[in-house]
């Protein structure tokens, strides 16, 4: 648009100045013309001026000639008709008059007829200016000397003393102008001669140039005025023209478009520009931009994103410069690990989102400390590492353990949770690492490990011996991760039965870590050990697509109600990878969701059922179904399923292992069963072991269990086999 705005502009300006220019030369070139009119009217003023002082003087030297003559005037005529036919043929006849006006004799000199007269017949003011005229000769009206109204009389004075008259010669005015006009006019040019108004003298054929264009002027003669007029013929008009009224508007249109075209190449090239300057700018704001986002991505790959203190890369960094000038000069630093104690029974007993707050809660007591640490980072999911030059060893260092043990004693109060914590501590120096950075921390953890020992409050040193400890802890991770490499992870299944017709409705799968000399091990020795590491994500992933594999060949062989758990910990429900592993597997293999539940523990579903977006509703999201292994019913609980119902309510081994002997635990279940039958939830029980606990099942409408006297997890083969068995059994004989 602006592009537009400028070509119209420009076409106007143009166009405006076009036209101005026109005019102005247009009346540059008028003036000029008129001037050169007005000179070639002057010219032929000055001429026709001439011709009259001409006849004057050959009247004069005539009058001179006369005088000395001693003829008589009758005998002059034929001399003076003579000469005059052959020079002036505007003199129409000569007369010779006395003193009195009164007519002696006349001659015709041209054309054929003589106009005859007795005396002159002017006006008194004629008679008076004849009686004076004694040498110079006069123009009169030629009156009754001719035949036209505005011919003129040339009066000679002939005054001698002998003889006394007037030589007339009658001049045709017509001939006259006729002649010196014609002889004198520039070609081209056309004229009109007026006496008192009328027009004496006409030679034009086109007048219409004549209003505007005339040039003018006035001869007085014989007491009157000759009005002249002269004017250019069209023709002579196009002549006179010194500039082609033509040239400048083209000259006008042809400069404005070749204006327009420039401004169009100078707006495109504006444009060009403005179009290069915004793509600079924007290139500028793209590098500002990315400035920031490294800036950013700086600062987040070395700071904590919930707590905003530094992360592990940033304390990595922090001890790599500051161990390597500390080594020169033998000084001390400590580094003191402080993990809060049983962090994970908070989350689980009020949720993440307190859990989180209480972190930032942390950091920010340890950063307003009045010791004024070095460094604070933040190194794990409930870990801080705090970072100290000391001048003495164990001194400074146990009074730093008790200040962070001060900082972490207060009450937190969020929300409405008033949260009392403590802290396990691990000290290590940079000396006994011999100033290295990984080593000092694997000793700050070393020393951590042995100060949870002590369950609340415990603070550890480090020596060689936790080292020693550290690195069989080491060690097994690897032997871990190799397991999941080599899938020696493998599964078991445990039969849920119908306790009525005794037939297989599902299974429980459970993790089985099978070493080298096939010793098996269970989760709870392994699991806890993987949860804070990377293998956890491999060890679901492999768990999730083993599981579903193997079910979907249960299925096949014609056990298509089966149902199959899985038992995740709160890491794994967590993972946020959880809901695309399910998802993935149970797609390939043609599982559909419905058929796999997701079993965990009673305080892990409390602590998420109540929590808006929470991990159970992501889960949910998949079409998998959620089952809860419960240790009773509480307040809690029944809140829990009440917002978040599951598909299955189990009643946990430790329960079930004194029914019916203990009365209390016996009426927990009843309760439990009832309450499932009540809210519309399946129920089960897990670990029965006697017929007396089947039969306690069975009474109070609890049909589903599993157990060691029911039949022991066993392996996929196994399994296989115990599900031909009973489909042998339930086949109709032949």
């Amino acid at each position: 648009m602006k592009f537009w705005r400028s070509i119209v502009f420009t076409a106007i300006v143009g166009l405006g100045l076009t036209a101005l220019a026109s005019l102005l030369l247009e009346s540059y070139d008028h003036r000029r013309m008129q001037e050169r009119i007005q000179a070639d009217a002057s010219s032929l003023e000055a001429n026709i001026r001439g011709s009259l002082v001409r006849l004057l003087y050959a009247s004069e030297l005539t009058g001179a000639l006369l005088k000395t003559s001693d003829r008589t005037p009758q005998q002059q005529l034929p001399l003076l008709r003579s000469a005059l036919a052959s020079f002036y043929q505007s003199v129409k006849q000569v007369n010779i008059v006395d003193r009195d006006l009164n007519v002696i004799a006349q001659t015709l000199v041209s054309g054929n007829e003589l106009v005859s007269a007795k005396t002159y017949q002017g006006t008194t003011v004629n008679i008076a200016q004849l009686e004076q005229l004694t040498n110079d000769s006069l123009f009169m009206p030629a009156r009754n000397f001719s035949s036209r109204q505005h011919d003129l009389a040339l009066f000679i004075p002939i005054m001698t003393t002998q003889q006394s008259y007037f030589v007339v010669a009658v001049i045709n005015t017509q001939e006259l102008l006729k002649q010196t006009i014609h002889h004198h006019i520039i070609e081209g040019y056309q004229t009109s001669v007026q006496q008192h108004n009328e027009t004496i003298y006409n030679f034009s054929g086109e007048t219409e140039l004549k209003d505007l264009w005339a040039a003018d002027f006035t001869i007085s003669v014989a007491n009157s005025h000759w009005y002249f007029e002269m004017w250019p013929t069209p023709a002579k008009f196009s002549d006179l023209h010194i500039i082609n009224p033509l040239i400048t508007p083209l000259m006008g249109m042809f400069v404005t478009g070749m204006l327009m075209m420039l401004v169009a190449r100078i707006r495109k090239q504006e444009s060009q520009l403005e179009l290069l300057q915004q793509l600079n700018e924007n290139y500028n704001q793209s590098l500002k931009k990315r400035d920031e986002v490294e800036k950013q991505l700086a600062y987040l790959s070395e700071h904590d994103a919930l707590t905003e203190v530094p992360n592990r890369n940033a304390l990595i960094r922090f001890l790599g410069e500051r161990l390597a000038e500390m080594k020169e000069t033998k000084q001390q630093l400590v580094a003191i690990q402080l993990n809060i104690d049983h962090f994970k029974d908070i989350n689980n007993a009020l949720g993440h989102k307190v859990g989180d707050e209480l972190l930032k809660r942390l950091a920010h007591r340890l950063q307003s400390s009045p010791h004024n640490f070095d460094f604070i980072a933040r190194i794990g999911g409930d870990e801080f590492l705090v970072i100290k030059q000391v001048a003495t060893s164990e001194l400074h260092a146990k009074e730093l353990a008790d200040e962070l043990t001060r900082l972490v004693k207060p009450q937190f109060f969020i929300g409405r949770h008033e949260i009392y914590a403590s802290a396990s501590i691990g000290i290590a120096f940079a000396s006994e690492a011999d100033y290295d950075a990984d080593t000092l921390l694997r000793h700050t953890d070393a020393a951590l490990i042995e100060a949870k020992l002590a369950d609340y409050h415990g603070v550890a040193t480090y020596t060689r011996a936790q080292q020693s400890e550290l690195s069989k802890r080491q060690v097994l991770l690897e032997q871990l991760h190799r397991a999941i490499e080599t899938h020696s992870i493998i599964i078991h299944y445990q039969p849920m039965f119908d306790l009525i017709n005794q037939h297989i409705v599902g299974f429980e799968a459970l993790m089985r870590w099978q070493h080298e000399d096939g010793e098996l091990v269970y989760p709870e020795e392994f699991l806890p050990l993987i949860e804070d590491t990377g293998l956890i994500v491999p060890l679901t992933d492999n768990l999730i697509r083993q599981v579903v594999s193997d079910y979907a060949e249960f299925t096949q062989r014609g056990n298509t109600e089966l149902t199959i758990g899985i038992n995740l910990s709160g890491k794994q429900l967590a993972l946020p990878e959880l809901p695309e592993i399910l998802t993935s597997h149970l797609r390939r293999n043609q599982v559909g969701p419905e058929s796999l539940h997701i079993e965990i523990k009673e305080e892990l579903y409390c602590a998420h059922a109540n929590q808006d977006n929470s991990v159970l509703s992501t889960v949910r999201d998949t079409g998998v179904k959620l089952t809860i292994d419960g240790m009773g019913l509480n307040h809690a609980t029944m809140d829990a399923v009440q917002n978040f119902p599951p598909s299955l309510l189990k009643i946990s081994q430790p329960l079930m292992a004194d029914i019916p002997h203990s009365k209390v635990h016996a009426l927990i279940a009843e309760t439990m069963i009832k309450f499932a039958h009540s809210v519309g939830i399946s129920i089960s029980a897990v670990g029965v072991e006697t017929q007396q606990q089947v039969d306690f099942l069975i009474q109070r409408d609890c049909l589903i269990a599993q157990g060691y006297y029911l039949a022991r997890p066993l392996a996929k083969q196994d399994i296989t086999k115990l599900l031909a068995s009973q489909v042998k059994h339930d086949a109709p004989n032949s």
